[in-house]
């Protein structure tokens, strides 16, 4: 893979592995003939749905189910019949692609378009007796987005009205890119993009301090970038702001990945400027000095001159 394509991949590879491994949990069913996208409610092959069982036992059952709060036990039991529905059919995808190997119709990407058929249509099998807050509580329990919230502001300040307001975001997000996988540089190019504008509406939505906790859940190198704003003795925006000049770094060689085929004096020219550009934004927030003392740790990601 030239230098060219790479940058991001490792990024796209986490996700899509993240996203694989929520989707492919091993469940006991065998495999079975190739998918079918399921019809609404209940999936090719799979058992039909039938009313809930009316007797005492079968209520005391649904009661204690899990799932949102509030949801009645008929409800409750249509959710987890429907998830028994949809589990089973991913199981059979998942062996389908595991025995298809690289002959599976569209490869990896084709198989991550069929798990995504797969979770629209069951939200619409849910929304199809559920409010739209019911559903909206179901799938902050039930989906890689809702659970991602829970763990980045877990134990944090935010109401539930805040959480639920990053959920919608980060769900937004997920439903264009959590299950692709294409690392051509445009399509980098195009994910980095809409996750920088996602970050940018979620700051709006909680302000900084609640934001400052959401981004911990990037890693070391925010870590570092805030550890160093508190250093300085600076507000908790200026280590925003320095994760956000990392993120146009990384926005920046996108771009001029995407652009195509260039003599490489031009390619080097144009990292260059960029990684000038991006030095001076930092030495705005900083200051010179603290830049080049920071060079080997907290800005180890940017190209010395």
């Amino acid at each position: 893979m030239s230098r060219r394509t790479s940058i991001g991949v490792g990024a796209v590879l986490v996700f899509a592995m993240v996203g694989l491994g929520f989707w492919l949990a091993p469940r006991p069913v065998s495999p079975l003939p190739a998918l079918v996208a399921p019809a609404r409610v209940s999936p090719p092959g799979a058992p039909r749905l039938r009313p809930a069982p009316a007797g005492p036992a079968a209520r005391e059952s649904a009661a204690t189910a899990p799932g949102p709060a509030g949801l009645s036990p008929e409800k409750i039991a249509r959710i987890e019949r429907i998830k028994r529905d949809y589990d089973e059919v991913r199981a059979r995808a998942s062996a389908d692609y595991a025995s298809a190997g690289a002959a599976f119709p569209g490869g990896l990407n084709g198989f991550l378009r069929q798990l995504a058929l797969l979770e629209r249509e069951k939200r619409v099998d849910f929304a199809a007796f559920l409010t739209a807050r019911e559903l909206e509580d179901l799938e902050m329990v039930e989906t890689s987005a809702g659970q991602l919230v829970q763990r980045r502001l877990g134990e944090s300040a935010a109401s539930e009205a805040l959480r639920h307001a990053v959920f919608r975001l980060q769900i937004e997000f997920d439903d264009r890119f959590a299950l692709t996988f294409d690392v051509a540089p445009k399509a980098l190019l195009e994910r980095e993009t809409a996750r920088r504008e996602m970050n940018d509406r979620i700051r709006t939505t909680v302000g900084d301090d609640l934001f400052a906790v959401w981004l911990r859940g990037e890693g070391a190198d925010y870590l570092q970038l805030a550890e160093l704003a508190a250093q300085q003795q600076l507000p908790v925006s200026a280590g925003i702001e320095l994760w956000r000049v990392k993120t146009e770094f990384t926005l920046g060689r996108l771009e001029i990945n995407a652009a195509g085929t260039m003599p490489i004096a031009e390619f080097r020219a144009k990292q260059a400027a960029l990684a000038q550009k991006i030095e001076l934004r930092l030495m705005g927030i900083l200051g010179a000095g603290t830049v080049q003392l920071a060079r080997d740790t907290a800005f180890q990601w940017l190209p010395k001159l």
